[in-house]
């Protein structure tokens, strides 16, 4: 304001210092002289403004720094949750551009908080409450099952135990997991080697509250074992356990239990991508060492409204591949040359794109779509998912055989970032063939970071969820 007001001021006097005529005048009496003086004296006014701006600044930054805000190379660095979890909470979505965000049930509420205050009743014991028993399979160690088809699993499981598969009128029931082992859980240094090594627990009840099937009377009707997934039950059992298939029974209306009226009404996605939001909340040491490598990889300066996510799928999901233990190959996998060309059809769509978010778990087939973009558009900046494993597969049984010198963990952890990576981009190109990149798509068009999301599936195989990756809608 000093600046603002004094420059003119300055300029006018300056004018009237160079008209005013001093012929026969001593200089300390001609108006010249009088405006000169005035000139320095708002000289060292603008002077002592500027050094109190440079101080204030100074004093700023640096309680900015101390408080962790910033970081002292610019990048962002706020409080983790476990450091500061009530400054986290207080924080938007868009605050998290390059830190971990993830929607909590008890803040995000809406379908969310639903499944949340279904899963989590304040007596376990109640004489009302009714449980499903997600069971593993007999040989679970060779599950090859990867992380989003576990998930997807999971969330069918909840809907069959919310609705009590399209009867909520007899109540619902309580989805909990066995404590078998999860395969990508081996060696876990965190917890269990179930599920729980990585992820919050789908529920606050325990095994402990359930009727053991093992222990319990041949005879009771407390218990029912299925022997396949669609197969029909006495909705007043107690304890109802899956069969040990890998499927799972298809519920027909899914928003039955929310009280929200015919299924017909809702949207599918959004109760998919709750059900997914609910089952992948991580534990405190994997959020933080998602949020460490989301820092490292997303620029501040990042907009998702101008990036592009390839989510590249290959490996093991190719047909005719060679990957010893991991599951038999399920599409024809698409050349590179197609992502490129879908990439460069979006870029004419809107010149406004900048960025493409690019990850796999090929290394090879990544490298050399990277070069392909280096070569054919320069000008995109290209995000990377640095220090990913790279396992090779998308398998889950052999996680750890697969890279030297990695463990389950690391591959977790890596494909978790990845996930969260895509979540701050708004168009993609992806085969929704796999769970991994429509599970990708699925979550971006409901929790991602950008609006008006556009699929674009150049596979030419589907699956279960591909046209909700596709289209956001059945």
């Amino acid at each position: 304001v000093i600046l603002l007001k004094e420059s003119g001021h300055l300029q006018k006097l300056t004018m009237e210092a160079k008209a005013s005529p001093n012929r026969g005048r001593s200089p300390t009496s001609s108006p010249s002289a009088s405006s000169m003086t005035q000139i320095r004296m708002i000289v060292i006014s603008v002077t002592c403004a500027i050094v109190v701006s440079v101080v204030n600044n100074a004093i700023i930054t640096k309680s900015l720094l101390s408080n962790d805000h910033w970081s002292s190379s610019g990048d962002r660095s706020y409080d983790t949750p476990q450091n500061n979890p009530e400054t986290w909470k207080k924080l938007t979505k868009d605050q998290h551009i390059n830190t971990f965000w993830w929607p909590s049930p008890e803040e995000y509420g809406g379908i969310l908080g639903k499944i949340h205050d279904f899963q989590n009743p304040s007596d376990c014991s109640a004489a009302s409450a009714k449980f499903f028993v997600w069971r593993s399979k007999s040989d679970n160690e060779n599950d090859t099952r990867g992380l989003t088809a576990w998930a997807h699993a999971a969330s069918s499981h909840m809907l069959h135990a919310l609705t009590d598969a399209d009867q909520p009128e007899a109540g619902h029931r309580i989805l909990i997991n066995d404590d078998k082992l999860f395969p990508m859980a081996k060696g876990c240094e965190h917890g269990p080697e179930t599920r729980e090594c990585y992820f919050e627990p789908l529920t606050n009840c325990k095994l402990s509250d359930v009727d053991d099937y093992e222990t319990a009377d041949p005879k009771s009707t407390k218990i029912k074992i299925l022997s396949k997934p669609d197969e029909e039950y006495d909705r007043s059992v107690r304890t109802l356990y899956t069969s040990d298939s890998i499927w799972f029974r298809k519920v027909k209306d899914m928003y039955s239990w929310t009280g929200l009226g015919f299924n017909s009404q809702h949207s599918t996605i959004h109760m998919t991508a709750a059900s997914l939001a609910y089952y992948f909340r991580v534990k405190p040491w994997l959020r933080k060492e998602i949020d460490e490598r989301l820092r490292r990889n997303i620029p501040l300066d990042l907009n998702p409204q101008r990036t592009i996510g390839v989510p590249i799928r290959r490996s093991d999901k190719c047909r005719r591949h060679a990957i010893e233990g991991s599951a038999p190959g399920e599409m024809e996998c698409p050349p590179l040359e197609e992502y490129l060309k879908k990439v460069k059809e979006f870029l004419e769509f809107d010149p406004r794109i900048e960025n493409v978010i690019v990850t796999s778990e090929d290394k090879s087939a990544c490298e050399e779509f990277l070069e392909i973009l280096n070569k054919e558009l320069p000008s995109l900046r290209v995000i990377q998912n640095i220090g990913d494993v790279q396992q090779g597969t998308g398998s889950g049984s052999k996680l750890e055989a697969y890279t030297e010198g990695s463990s389950n963990a690391q591959v977790v952890a890596s494909a978790l970032t990845s996930l969260h990576m895509h979540m701050r981009a708004r168009y993609f190109v992806l085969t929704s063939k796999s769970t991994w990149t429509s599970t990708i798509a699925v979550m971006a068009r409901v929790y991602g970071f950008a609006s008006e999301v556009i699929v674009f599936d150049i596979g030419p195989n589907k699956n279960t969820f591909a046209h909700l990756a596709r289209r956001g809608c059945a």
